[in-house]
């Protein structure tokens, strides 16, 4: 932040992160066990009262100042009772919205109003449910403080003039969202007097100074010179970064500012991102003497006060650590926020940037569990190839044979092999990854490459030489004894899951897959697998076919029927004849056609899965 903000922050953003945008948001969220919060502001120059009535408690009046914004925490329900035509009538609000107070037009009486902030539908309160119990130091942040060696003043001066305005600034939070600051330890560090450049002196405060025992470490630096205009005064790289550095002398930058700029530094912290309203601390530049006025009071405007309570709940109630521990409810709703404001505040990225972190926050995770998964694939192949080559042995020297499993019956095994590693992961994360890390051990020839998103997302999957290892130990898996359906098959359900359902669905993906099949061109087999594939994916996804129904009964007659049949029941003797491109309308009537049926099967209504 500056007199403007810190800049790039390059490391918040990474071509996972941006890749792994579509990867989100395609699928219903999971349910959290995070409560809501409701956020009311004061859009009046006065001090103004509203009752409330939260969960099944009474109506008790809350008190604003003039401009303030203030948030209410609840888990069923935040009433509002007003007072119009001299007629008492109660409004439900909305949980993780912001409203403000205002004079009506005419009257002037006080009216309610909703600030829309991105919500895609109408938010609705969770069923009444019990609190969780939270911990007495669930709502303190610890944080260590840091002094660079170039501070000139002694230091039982510098720690009494720091350590206020750390507690003016916990009293800034609490009140915005609930949460206090404490300092866990505080003392000084060696900076470099060389280094000019803030971003460097970010990345080696970063390299010198662990956090512990606080969650976060906040540096002072006077080694930077006395400048004029608009420089950075202070910055961190996002959300709930282990690190913040603020520069602690510039020109004409009193305490009052000082304070602002280290409340401005832990809203972004908490996730807060620049605003537009010019008495928000959350605006990009800092100054103009706003908190030299008598009593005058850090604020934070209402989408702000949102999204750092939307954070705070999380901390108090999950005692997350980092943007990848958030519920997927919360980051859905932060995202939608972030993308609400980036609009009102020309050429400055920070709403942008978080929405994309806030993506790419369920991104990784997923990757890492669709991993997991996979390597499991490749140890279960390892000790198959081990035992199949055992059963050669035994076979050769005249005993009893055992079994072998190949083609089919070594697709359901790594199947089913794969459900049971997935329950293991993220319990969000699961169906996505069990089906991303299908389609990538079923692509034996190189298909997910050619698809957009495929080839930035394979090298978090699995390396070069794990890709090798992986083909060395699977042998030949097949999907009614055809290798390459069984690549139709999950790479279609693989697209599910990267690029979403129409997506997958549509004419341009087909041809990308079939179009892996060479000379031999469109045919029936290959447009069943395909659709097959899709229709397995949204069973799982859906929950109509749990993990436990995949680990327990996968069985390749239960996804895909014997191709003859149908073909036949679809009428489509003659496929290559009377079905053209990829585009042909009749070719998609036929696919619909396909899909229907497929969907009918009984392994996609709870039925066992039998051969």
């Amino acid at each position: 932040m500056g007199m403007s903000d810190f800049g790039s922050r390059s490391r918040v953003i990474r071509d996972a992160v941006v890749v792994a945008l579509l990867l989100v948001g395609r699928l219903p969220a999971a349910s959290s066990c995070v409560g809501a919060v409701v956020v009311i502001a004061n859009r009046t120059p006065t001090a103004i009262s509203i009752e409330l009535a939260v969960d099944d408690g009474g109506f008790q009046t809350l008190s604003l100042g003039g401009g303030d914004s203030r948030p209410v925490f609840a888990w069923s329900a935040v009433r509002a009772r007003l007072q119009t035509g001299g007629k008492s009538h109660e409004v439900l609000l909305a949980p993780d919205c912001a409203y403000y107070v205002g004079r009506a037009s005419g009257d002037g009486r006080l009216a309610l109003e909703k600030i829309g902030l991105g919500e895609t539908g109408p938010l609705a309160w969770k069923p009444p449910s019990r609190p969780i119990i939270e911990l007495p130091e669930a709502g303190v942040i610890n944080v260590k403080v840091l002094v660079d060696d170039d501070e000139i003043r002694p230091r039982p001066l510098w720690e009494r003039t720091i350590r206020e305005r750390v507690d003016r600034a916990s009293a800034a939070l609490e009140a915005h969202c609930g949460l206090r600051l404490r300092i866990a330890a505080i003392d000084s560090w060696d900076s470099d007097d060389r280094e000019s450049n803030f971003e460097r002196s970010l990345a080696e405060f970063e390299r010198e100074v662990l956090p512990s025992p606080a969650m976060v470490a906040i540096g002072f630096s006077s080694q930077y010179a006395i400048a004029k205009g608009r420089v950075h005064l202070g910055g961190t790289r996002g959300p709930l970064h282990s690190h913040i550095l603020i520069k602690e002398r510039s020109q004409n930058v009193l305490e009052p500012e000082r304070l602002e700029l280290l409340v401005h530094e832990l809203g972004h912290f908490l996730g807060a991102t620049h605003s537009v309203e010019r008495t928000s601390v959350m605006r990009p530049v800092i100054g103009q003497g706003l908190q030299r006025a008598a009593g005058a009071e850090v604020q934070f405007d209402p989408p702000n006060t949102l999204l750092i309570s939307l954070m705070a709940e999380e901390i108090r109630q999950r005692h997350i650590r980092d943007v990848g521990g958030l519920s997927a409810e919360t980051r859905r709703r932060m995202r939608e926020i972030y993308e609400a404001v980036d609009p009102t505040i020309a050429h400055d990225p920070a709403s942008g940037r978080y929405a994309q972190l806030m993506a790419g926050a369920a991104a990784k995770p997923l990757l890492e569990d669709a991993r997991k998964v996979l390597q499991q694939i490749t140890r279960v192949a390892k000790l198959q190839q081990q035992l199949n080559l055992e059963a050669g042995r035994v076979s050769r020297s005249g005993a009893d044979e055992p079994k072998l499993v190949a083609g089919d019956e070594l697709l359901e095994l790594y199947v089913r092999q794969a459900a049971i590693a997935a329950r293991q992961v993220r319990r969000d994360n699961a169906e996505k990854a069990l089906l991303l890390a299908l389609g990538v051990a079923m692509d034996d020839a190189g298909v997910l490459p050619r698809v957009p998103l495929g080839a930035k997302v394979l090298p978090y999957l699995e390396s070069e030489q794990e890709r090798a290892e992986r083909i060395a130990a699977c042998g030949r898996v097949t999907l009614r004894g055809r290798p390459d359906l069984a690549r139709q098959f999950f790479v279609a359900a693989h697209l599910v899951v990267l690029t979403g359902s129409e997506t997958a669905r549509s004419t341009d993906a087909l041809a990308t897959i079939l179009d892996s099949h060479g000379a031999s061109g469109l045919g029936f087999a290959e447009l069943a697998a395909n659709r097959a594939g899709l229709v397995f994916a949204h069973a799982v996804l859906s929950g109509r076919m749990s993990l436990d129904d995949v680990a327990r009964r996968f069985t390749v007659a239960a996804v895909l029927p014997p191709l003859e049949t149908l073909q036949k029941e679809l009428n489509a003797e003659e496929f290559t004849s009377r079905f053209g491109g990829a585009g042909d309308a009749r070719l998609t009537d036929l696919l619909n056609r396909l899909e229907g049926r497929l969907t009918a099967l009984p392994a996609y209504r709870g039925a066992a899965a039998s051969r």
